[in-house]
């Protein structure tokens, strides 16, 4: 779900600092538990562009709930 107001201004993408985490709002699931981080401990990007350009942060987890891989079809 795409937050809005501080710190995530509209951007898609949440980087958890502390747990090395990066995040897809737009797929936000429960278990993300986005609410619990400490907004000091954010880092917001607009896409995944953007994210691997400006990231401070060299090595980071995709979120195992909210960033998951399109699942192939089977003939």
């Amino acid at each position: 779900m795409r937050r809005f107001g501080y710190p995530y201004f509209g951007k898609r993408y949440l980087y958890d600092i502390k747990n090395k985490t990066l995040h897809d709002l737009l797929n936000e699931k429960e278990e993300c538990h986005i609410d619990l981080i400490h907004e000091d401990d954010i880092d917001m990007y607009s896409s995944l562009n953007e994210a691997a350009l400006l990231m401070d942060h060299p090595f980071y987890y995709e979120c195992p709930f909210c960033m998951k891989k399109a699942e192939s079809k089977e003939g």
